[in-house]
């Protein structure tokens, strides 16, 4: 039973070493490339589809009046730090887009649009979009950090920062303060006559 086994192997390996083939045509198998040039040229493709972080966001300041009428947009782009707008630029942004054609406006809402789908994700949120919610508002003035998004949707990111016309003039509205002496006052009081 060996050598049944022994002569199999010598009649397998005998083509290995068989010297029909030349070196140059071992090396130009080896080193032909083409096919990883082919893959990459198929991938450029998809790489819309690939998730990447955000390096800038747009930024919209809306402007709503008395009449809760939208009266004015502006729209900015800003650069984004590992995805993340810090605590101070956006201190920065509502103090400066606040006041618009003299008159000052407060913050009514921080509204952010991150599109942070997975790429396997894509297909089900193109059949049912009504599943998908990708507005978060904020509630407190903190840093805001951006998901890794689909580079097809990347310009889609956004900040949405609701200013709302403030006409409140101030009033004197200063308590008036009524000083009183702290001596008791004293009663008098009346004999009846007998």
């Amino acid at each position: 039973m060996n050598e049944a086994y022994a002569s199999d192997y010598a009649s397998n390996t005998s083509d290995y070493g068989s010297d029909d083939t030349s070196d140059c045509e071992l090396d130009n198998n080896i080193l032909d490339d083409t096919w990883i040039n082919n893959i990459e040229k198929e991938e450029k493709i998809y790489n819309r589809f690939y998730k990447e972080s955000n390096d800038k966001i747009n930024i919209f300041f809306v402007y709503i009046n008395n009449s809760n009428e939208i009266y004015h947009i502006k729209k900015n782009k800003i650069n984004l730090d590992n995805n993340v707008l810090d605590k101070l630029a956006l201190i920065y942004l509502l103090k400066k887009y606040r006041i618009y054609n003299n008159t000052k406006h407060k913050i009514i809402s921080i509204i952010q649009y991150n599109i942070d789908l997975e790429p396997e994700e894509l297909a089900s949120y193109l059949k049912n979009q009504e599943d998908y919610n990708f507005l978060y508002i904020k509630s407190k003035i903190i840093e805001i950090k951006w998901d890794d998004t689909i580079n097809l949707f990347k310009d889609l990111n956004s900040l949405y920062i609701l200013f709302y016309e403030s006409n409140h003039e101030k009033k004197n509205e200063t308590k008036k303060v009524f000083i009183r002496s702290k001596r008791k006052l004293k009663r008098t009081t009346t004999r009846k006559k007998a």
